[in-house]
């Protein structure tokens, strides 16, 4: 049974019995007949019963298929009846399909799915107890009405399905919040980054400097920070992840990436920018290193960046712990880790980055959860072409490559499948690798299964012209020359997936494309994406192309999360909702 009276009065009946005497009957609606019995005929699979309606004077006939023995011997010649059912027009005027006799006249009866529920509603709520959990009385009312109905409620209405999309988000993110508890941070960091920002020979975009303030507040308290850092490929997350651990400093830190390609990234990147300020540590299965010495047995460093081997390793007590590309570790490998470093039963300060940005909506959802800082702007502005082209545009596709090639940048081409399929239009990566090799040198392969990819995209990055994968490639190593990237059955992959192949080229500001290859150059996503090349805008066109229950990873990881609610369309809902909370948490707010 629901434990609030929000979450009860949300289980709405699923049908309403009006139980109303009406002055005349609607043909083809349930109506209340109040009959006498006139005349009963049993048939074989039929009982008959012509009856008198005392409220619309007039004769009817009742019918029953296949009636049980109680159903007949309620029709006792000259006995009043109160009859619900479906008015139709027969062989002899009105009939009466099937009806059930009622005890109780003049109300609109509810009907539940469960009785439990009908007998705790009556006895436990009302408009007072859904205002007292924070409803605006308004929409307690509205909701009451389905309940406690005067007139027939109807679930098309405006006013009452806005109701119950605003009592379920209500409810919902009010769980949410009860959810995020206050746990005490391994220590209080009080420190500058405006030393390290000054270091870097470039200069920082305003929507980093923020994550990094946000950071820098979040450390300096007592209680454990837990922030998602999310922002489009390229929009320089590193340097926040580097700005967080120089503000850390000596208290230690540890970054883990999902991958030894990105881990090695963020391991020279740190050696370059933080080198001569932090003793730097790198863990992978095949390496513990920190100048040589064992990382574990001598615990020195003040940076430790790794792959998920940390977590089979005993790391030293760390005061702040980075995950990058989040989405990519499984819940439990997170929590193995946080544990790992949590000593004395304090916690690290916990910050996640994420490359897919997320829709508005889910944001805001998540905020109840954790705090959240999206980079919106580039430090370099992409020039990406998108097109959208089919096999007729492939003489030109192979010229552009040859252009590209002979101007020292790279194409890399994504395939669906590795090896041929009976179920797929489009050649794999294996049917085609031939076709290439024959017609271009430096080219190189590789997909989930090679063992040696990233020692094939270390290679490729140096010396390789053309690059045939699978979307092992979406978060992977930095390619600097990369300018072409062609996405073989584009209509299958999701539009989050295509965006984070597209923000492979063009990593530098150079001028670049994209090229979405598909047998149904027509398809609405992919003409959709292919008009902006902004991540957020892509999560809002994500969100309205599919079901928005898996997008809410740790909240609900399938299905229709809501009955009510649509987090594509109903924003203004979920903003109004947050603020009504925030009230309710903070009521000296709401005076000015």
């Amino acid at each position: 049974m629901p434990s609030g009276a929000i979450e009860l009065a949300l289980h709405i009946p699923i049908a309403w019995r009006d139980l109303r005497i009406a002055s005349s009957p609607t043909i083809g609606e349930n109506s209340l007949c109040v009959a006498q019995t006139i005349e009963v005929k049993n048939k074989p699979n039929l009982f008959l019963v012509r009856v008198y309606s005392q409220n619309w004077r007039k004769d009817l006939s009742v019918v029953y298929f296949n009636a049980k023995s109680w159903q007949k011997t309620q029709f006792a010649n000259g006995k009043i009846l109160n009859l619900y059912g479906k008015i139709v027009i027969g062989h002899n005027g009105y009939e009466m399909v099937q009806p059930i006799a009622v005890k109780s006249t003049g109300a609109i009866e509810p009907i539940y799915k469960n009785k439990a529920y009908s007998e705790t509603i009556k006895q436990t709520l009302n408009e007072q107890s859904l205002i007292a959990e924070g409803l605006p009385a308004a929409i307690a009312k509205k909701i009451i009405e389905l309940h406690f109905p005067k007139t027939m409620p109807s679930l098309t209405n405006r006013e009452t399905l806005r109701a119950l999309k605003y009592a379920e988000i209500f409810s919902f993110m009010k769980r949410l919040r009860n959810k995020r508890s206050a746990l005490s941070a391994k220590m209080a960091i009080v420190a500058d980054p405006t030393p390290f920002i000054k270091s870097l020979p470039f200069a920082l975009t305003q929507d980093q400097l923020s994550a990094i303030e946000a950071a820098r507040a979040d450390l300096a308290k007592e209680i454990q920070a837990r922030r998602l850092i999310v922002g489009d490929v390229g929009c320089g997350k590193t340097m926040i992840m580097l700005a967080i651990a120089y503000m850390v400093g000596k208290a230690r830190s540890i970054i883990m990436a999902p991958t030894t390609l990105l881990a090695n990234q963020l391991y020279e990147e740190a050696k370059k920018y933080l080198g001569d300020l932090l003793t730097i540590g790198f863990v992978t299965q095949k390496e513990d290193t920190i100048s040589g010495e064992n990382l574990f047995d001598t615990p020195k460093a003040d940076l430790i960046i790794g792959t998920q081997a940390l977590l089979y390793r005993k790391p030293p007590s760390v005061a702040c712990l980075m995950i990058d590309e989040q989405h990519r570790f499984g819940a439990n490998q997170r929590k193995t880790l946080s544990d790992l470093t949590a000593g004395s039963g304090k916690k690290p300060h916990f910050f996640q980055f994420s490359a897919t940005p997320i829709p508005r909506t889910l944001a805001m959802i998540q905020s109840s959860l954790l705090s959240i800082s999206e980079i919106k702007t580039n430090p370099f502005k992409k020039k990406i072409k998108t097109e959208v082209i089919d096999r007729s545009f492939f003489a030109r596709l192979l010229a552009h490559i040859k252009e590209q090639i002979a101007q020292n940048n790279q194409t890399l081409i994504v395939y669906p499948l590795i090896e041929a399929s009976e179920t797929n239009e489009y050649q794999s990566l294996e049917e085609a690798r031939g076709y290439w090799e024959s017609r271009f040198d430096r080219v190189y392969v590789t997909h989930g299964k090679d063992k040696e990819k990233e020692s094939a995209l270390l290679e490729f990055r140096q010396n390789g012209a053309i690059l045939l994968a699978t979307t092992v490639i979406e978060v992977g190593i930095s390619l600097p020359r990369l300018t072409t990237i062609v996405v073989a059955g584009a209509e299958r992959l999701g539009l989050a997936t295509l965006h984070q192949l597209r923000g492979r080229v063009g990593r530098m500001g150079q001028e670049a494309w994209c090229f979405f290859y598909t047998n149904y150059p027509q398809n609405r996503r992919l003409r959709e994406i292919a008009q902006t090349n902004d991540g957020f805008e892509v999560a809002e066109l994500d969100l309205k192309n599919r079901n928005s229950g898996d997008l809410l990873e740790g909240i609900a990881q399938s299905g229709a999360t809501f009955n009510w609610f649509d987090m594509a369309n109903d924003r203004k809902i979920l903003e109004e909702v947050k603020t009504a909370l925030d009230l309710l948490k903070n009521p000296k707010t709401s005076k000015k």
